[in-house]
This record gives structure tokens, sequence and C-alpha cells, in this order.
């Protein structure tokens, strides 16, 4: 037995991440906005392999957005797998939906597609589909997607990406974050790279992204005067927080 403690995944963060820092403060852009959030937002694109990410203040606040734009609402129901984080059910609740929970597999610990594909039978066969599907790659690994992506697919359901533990793995050479019609990756201080606190949206859907990225800033319209046609969320991540990512991100392979 050893004394020693063997921490899970303890950040690591360097002179990188405090250069950036220091510059973007020196620069005075310390709001939700600016060219390191920019600079962030495109560089995450880019590792995952999609068109959109949009920076926000944690990885709930993903996927809370993503459940949102996938259409869900009070009384729908959505698949979640049962061996998870909370927020993967919270989110569910932030929008007056109800878990519905499916074991996982033994070899992998993710959601079972064998289960997830049944139960979709059985809800469309009763004309109560789910709104949506939430996979989450638990540990930094990948669910089995095929066979999720083909049975979301089958019934019409939208599959959505829990990658929060998952950024830089992959699932027959796609990247974590890129299945579905959104993924969710987290920036917390145990997380692969960090800022400290955070999350992205990522997607190929231009709609989605659209909706993700309004209601992420109070949902306030296009014009010179405050104009709200529906409730938002102040989810943005600070221009401070992704110039340290973008350190965390340059310097993960040191």
């Amino acid at each position: 037995m050893t004394e020693t403690r063997i921490w899970l995944s303890p950040p690591d963060v360097g002179e990188l991440e405090r250069k950036l820092l220091l510059e973007a403060f020196d620069s005075n852009w310390v709001a939700p906005v600016g060219p390191d959030l920019d600079a962030f937002e495109a560089q995450l694109a880019e590792i995952v392999g999609v068109r959109h990410a949009i920076a926000l203040s944690s990885g709930t606040a993903a996927l809370h957005l993503a459940l949102a734009a996938a259409g869900v609402r009070r009384g729908d129901t959505v698949l979640v797998p049962s061996f998870t984080f909370a927020a993967t059910a919270n989110a569910v609740m932030y929008l007056g939906a109800r878990p519905v929970f499916l074991d996982s597999t033994t070899e992998s610990w993710n959601v079972d597609p064998g289960l997830v594909a049944e139960e979709l039978k059985r809800r469309c066969a009763k004309g109560r589909p789910p709104r949506a599907v939430i996979a989450v790659d638990m540990y930094g690994q990948c669910a089995d997607y095929e066979p999720l992506v083909d049975a979301c697919d089958r019934y019409g359901v939208a599959l959505i990406e829990d990658a929060a533990e998952a950024l830089g793995a992959s699932y027959g050479g796609k990247p974590a974050g890129s299945f579905g019609l959104a993924g969710v990756l987290s920036f917390n201080g145990n997380k692969i790279i960090t800022t400290g606190g955070g999350g992205m949206l990522v997607t190929d859907d231009d709609g989605v992204a659209r909706k993700a990225r309004h209601l992420s800033a109070q949902a306030r319209e296009p014009f010179p005067h405050y104009e709200h046609r529906s409730v938002g969320y102040n989810y943005r991540l600070s221009n401070l927080l992704a110039a340290v990512g973008r350190g965390s991100c340059s310097g993960s392979t040191r």
C-alpha cells in the first residue's frame, strides 16, 4: 500500500497559458467577446472537424443549449445513459423534459446501443418517440457511434454527443464531438484542456449553431437598442478564459 496520492486528472497549465492570459488582460478584452474568444472557437472547430464552435461558461451550458436547439421542450423525453455525471440529466430537466435512463455496456461503460435501438423502436411504435438521445463518452472513450447514429437516423431522433471528457479521442477516424446533431466539450479543471471553467458546443449544423449562439447571449436581437423576443441565457465564455484555453490547447502536447 502506498501513501502517495495519485490524482485522477490534475490540471496542467504553464507559462504559455500565463502569457496569453496576461496579453488578453492587458488588451482590455475582458468581456465575453474578443479576439481570443474568436480564435479559441476557430481552434476547437478545426480540431473537432466541424464548422461551428460556440464557447460557453460550462459544458452543462453547452448541453442545455444543444438540447434546446434540438427542439426539446417541456413534457418531452430524452434517453440518457444511467452511468454518467448528473449534468447530463440535469440539462434535460432544465427544459422541463424527463430523462429516461438506459444501461451501459460492461466493455466500455458507455450507453448500450442495442438498448437505445430497442427503446426507440418501442416508443416510436406507441407514437411517443423521445425528442433526443444523449450519448456520453465516458472517461475519454467514445461511445459506439455507428449503431447509435443508425438507430437515431432510422427513427428521426436527434443525437447529442456529451464528449466533455473526450477531446482528442476518436471513433472510426472521426474526432469526438463530431457525431450527431451537436457535440459538447468541457474545459473544467479536470478535463483534457482547461480554461479554469468553461465549455463548448460544436456542430456542423448551421441552424443549431445560430440558435445556440443567440440563446447564449441573452437572446438579444441584432438592434442598437435592447430587444428580446425569447428567453436567453448568460452563457458566453469570457475572452480572458478563452486565452487560457488557447494556451492549454496549444500546449497540450508538452
